[in-house]
């Protein structure tokens, strides 16, 4: 217990361990490679030619891209690089920078939106298993508030249960002790979710299909049977069980689980 409450202050006492890396070019240089990117971005839109468009689409691919190999990692910039892949019909790159991008700012609503319309444009709808979904349900702020601010909340929580214990001892009143309760049960409910997330980011990795087309077999090599009749496409997500080599062992949202190439997905 005491090894849970220390994680959770150092994790409210050190931001810095949240942000990004520092940026590496100067900050000329990543000025002109963002206003080359939105150029490209605009142009794209401007243009009526599908071919000219998609070549412009892909210019801003690679300079936002750039960008994030030299450092630069906000929501914004993801979600920027999300939008020119789903308007290239990339819908598993474009759900890959939407969920970056919803690492850094939680409650985007924007990010959320796009995220949504990309995840209804995918081949493979695939249902959330039972307890995925009694667990989003239950801690429905977890995509809205990021881990530090659960941390806080929790915290707050956890001293106003103290408080309200002290002061039912000096003054008994029959409300102190469903207040104290009330803070006591929100900190170890906003301290579980903050676990849940911190175990998420450190211990679980997510991904998504990227290429076209994926087939899930029964173990790492491709002399192994398929799993599932048909392969997955490109906006499928999952989360990784293991890795041996180049192959992932996933399980997607509904339960099901098997083994992908690794080269078929990119990961966060």
């Amino acid at each position: 217990m005491w090894r849970f409450y220390s994680i959770l202050i150092a994790l409210l006492l050190s931001p810095a361990a949240l942000l990004a890396e520092p940026v590496n070019l100067a900050p000329e240089a990543l000025q002109a490679r963002l206003e080359q990117a939105n150029q490209a971005f605009q142009q794209a839109l401007d243009t009526t030619d599908t071919e000219s468009a998609q070549g412009y689409y892909q210019q801003a691919i690679d300079a936002y891209t750039q960008l994030i190999d030299a450092g630069v990692h906000n929501a914004k910039l993801y979600y920027n690089l999300g939008n020119a892949h789903i308007l290239r019909n990339d819908f598993g790159r474009a759900i890959l920078n939407y969920r970056r991008g919803l690492q850094l700012e939680p409650g985007n609503s924007r990010l959320q939106a796009n995220l949504r319309y990309a995840r209804s444009q995918r081949l493979d709808q695939i249902e959330t298993s039972a307890q995925q979904a009694f667990m989003s349900r239950l801690f429905f702020w977890q995509n809205d508030l990021n881990l530090q601010t659960q941390v806080i909340i929790a915290v707050v929580f956890f001293w106003l249960a103290w408080a309200g214990a002290l002061a039912h001892r000096f003054w008994r009143r029959g409300s102190w002790p469903w207040l104290t309760g009330g803070a006591a049960f929100a900190a170890l409910l906003f301290a579980g979710s903050a676990w849940m997330i911190h175990t998420q980011n450190t211990a679980t990795q997510h991904g998504v299909i990227v290429a076209e087309e994926a087939p899930v077999r029964k173990g790492n090599g491709a002399s192994y049977a398929l799993q599932f009749p048909r392969p997955l496409h490109s906006g499928a997500e999952f989360t990784v069980i293991e890795r041996r080599g180049s192959w992932l062992h996933i399980r997607l949202e509904n339960g099901a689980n098997g083994w992908i190439r690794q080269a078929f997905a990119a990961l966060w």
